[in-house]
């Protein structure tokens, strides 16, 4: 046999053994920001850009805001994967937490904590709804004291995010985009368009987000005009659209919609509410806290969700 002949059958050989196995490839992840749809006034907020946004809401005025809303649409059908809801559409499912650590002692939209029950999901706290935006904390508090809940309090939700191990996220101490919904792109807001949604709107009986938005265009032009607003700059996902984004058995801590919660401090006069986990564009540490915005504050990405005592073992 010549040596050309043996070489050749020594490099099929090789590529034989080394090239199969019987391992299958691991899983690929995909880390940074959402594309968006053509057209509309847009900008990248970047981390540090946090603060400037804190500003504006104290502040009150931006520029104006406007453009094709990217690639969600608000007649369309819901639920399912991030990108694809419709304000118009039904809610599609999602998963549950395997050792969400639901028990008889909640009720079974709930997780146990121990002390307390924390709602899975942010209000309305439906699997593959979209959260409700625009409450004050009154409001909200309102809102959850009519179902025989009650608004968590700061350190209830900090635990559950840090899954009572004080991580930083819901899935651990370094931030990676787009495990929880703060990957999207930050929309330019017209803060003159949003002052015209109507304060005295009794808000504890929409049990969506498509009933809310219905409820507050039929009260006149201009609320109509700040709700097609607050529907551009829309950008949550279906409630339990990242299966990864858990705390305590809870989805959603992080990102999504910014949270109300009681401070357990007690507050200050006008002053009772902490604001937890940012939201689609931006986020934060399960740990850091916004506590400038008073009780009758309202905004296009800030909802809640609820919480409930737990009875105690021999009741």
């Amino acid at each position: 046999m010549s040596r050309h002949l043996v070489a050749v059958l020594s490099a099929v050989v090789l590529v034989v053994f080394f090239g199969c196995s019987d391992e299958e490839p691991g899983p690929i992840q995909i880390i940074g920001g959402a594309a968006t749809g053509a057209g509309g006034n847009m900008m990248v907020l970047p981390d540090a850009g946090s603060d400037a946004e804190d500003a504006a809401f104290a502040g009150g005025s931006s520029g104006s805001g406007g453009g094709a809303a990217g690639s969600q649409g608000f007649g369309g059908s819901g639920g399912g994967a991030a990108g694809s809801q419709g304000f118009g559409g039904s809610a599609g499912s999602a998963g549950s937490a395997s050792d969400s650590g639901m028990s008889p002692r909640c009720p079974n939209d709930m997780v146990d904590r121990g002390d307390h029950c924390i709602d899975l999901y942010e209000a309305p706290n439906v699997a593959g709804g979209l959260p409700l935006v625009m409450y004050t904390f009154i409001e909200a508090e309102s809102w959850c004291e009519s179902r025989d809940k009650r608004l968590c309090f700061d350190d209830e939700w900090t635990d559950a995010c840090g899954n009572d191990l004080d991580q930083k996220y819901p899935y651990g101490n370094e931030r990676v985009p787009g495990v929880c919904t703060d990957d999207k792109l930050w929309r330019l807001y017209e803060q003159s368009q949003l002052n015209n949604w109507p304060v005295n709107l009794p808000t504890d009986g929409f049990a969506s987000l498509q009933q809310l938005m219905a409820a507050v265009k039929s009260t006149s032009q201009p609320a109509a005009s700040a709700a097609a607003h607050v529907e551009w700059l829309y950008q949550a996902d279906p409630s339990g659209s990242r299966p990864q984004c858990v705390g305590g058995g809870a989805f959603d801590l992080t990102g999504n919609v910014e949270e109300w919660t009681r401070r357990r401090d007690g507050g200050e006069p006008n002053l009772h509410g902490n604001l937890k986990g940012r939201y689609w564009a931006d986020t934060r540490t399960c740990q850091n806290n916004i506590v400038t915005h008073g009780d009758s504050f309202r905004f296009y990405e800030i909802g809640f969700r609820c919480c409930k005592d737990a009875p105690s073992a021999d009741q």
